[in-house]
């Protein structure tokens, strides 16, 4: 048995983590990833396609009570990530933001505006990771960088794939009443959302009535879809299959009026 430890931990691959601010759902799914692999680096990936430059979006969308209630969960959760800092992260584990859990697992943190930008396409050449890996990343990843590691770009996608591509497949499948949600891990691509499937968690959201609700699981759903993929990666039996797109259905952001319906119906942020 102790043989056969030694043989998977000398396997283990080099991952880069590109992701976006959050606090309540991603640094749980990299401290997961990170007992699988070597997590060399996480990445904020500032940009201006992140929701943290969705403000006014989401006040249109939601209204101000809603949008406040988010502000005041996110504030308390930021004292949250402080106090657990200060206990030098035996508090809440590093689960309070990104950074946070590149400080638990000990690896590089990094601000990237544009990943795509020649400047972090040199460090990452010079990284020569096996792996990258993004949730949620804001940005549509270019082909120069989907190039470099040995095994691509592993993307989670908050829903069953080829079904609700594109934006906000949380807002979506609410307004939709779907009873069945879930994750797809796939390669990413020059598109959006249209890579290769490689695993999938479906999960029962016949029950949420808010957003929040709904992406706790199926981010969730989402880091252990990781896990199973960086596993398969790493011994080899990783077996995509065809995305196909032309059998599902591709979403935008909500315009206002949809967003009205979506109240209406109940429905709400948080």
């Amino acid at each position: 048995m102790a043989a056969d430890n030694s043989v998977k931990e000398a396997k283990k691959l080099n991952v880069i983590v590109i992701t976006q601010r959050d606090a309540f759902f991603i640094p749980a799914n990299i401290l997961k990833v990170s007992q699988v692999c070597n997590v060399v680096e996480v990445v904020d990936n500032r940009s201006k396609h992140s929701l943290d430059n969705k403000l006014s979006d989401m006040l249109r969308w939601f209204g101000l009570f809603q949008c406040g209630k988010m502000g005041l969960v996110s504030f308390a959760r930021k004292l949250q990530n402080v106090l657990d800092n200060l206990s030098g992260l035996r508090l809440s584990g590093g689960t309070c933001s990104i950074q946070s859990a590149a400080k638990k697992i000990g690896c590089d943190f990094r601000v990237v505006p544009n990943v795509n930008g020649d400047t972090y396409i040199e460090h990452v050449r010079a990284l020569a990771p096996d792996l990258i890996v993004s949730f949620s990343a804001p940005q549509v990843i270019k082909q120069e960088l989907l190039s470099i590691p040995k095994h691509g770009i592993l993307n989670v996608h908050g829903a069953l794939l080829p079904d609700y591509r594109g934006c906000l497949p949380s807002f979506w499948y609410l307004y939709n009443d779907e009873s069945l949600g879930g994750a797809t891990v796939h390669y990413m691509s020059k598109a959006i959302d249209d890579g290769d499937i490689c695993v999938q968690k479906a999960v029962d959201i016949s029950d949420c009535k808010t957003m929040f609700q709904l992406m706790k699981k199926t981010k969730q759903a989402g880091g252990e879809a990781m896990v199973e993929a960086i596993r398969q990666v790493t011994d080899g039996t990783l077996s995509p299959r065809k995305n196909e797109t032309e059998k599902g259905r591709y979403f935008t952001w909500p315009t206002v009026e949809q967003a009205k319906q979506f109240r209406k119906q109940g429905k709400r942020l948080i």
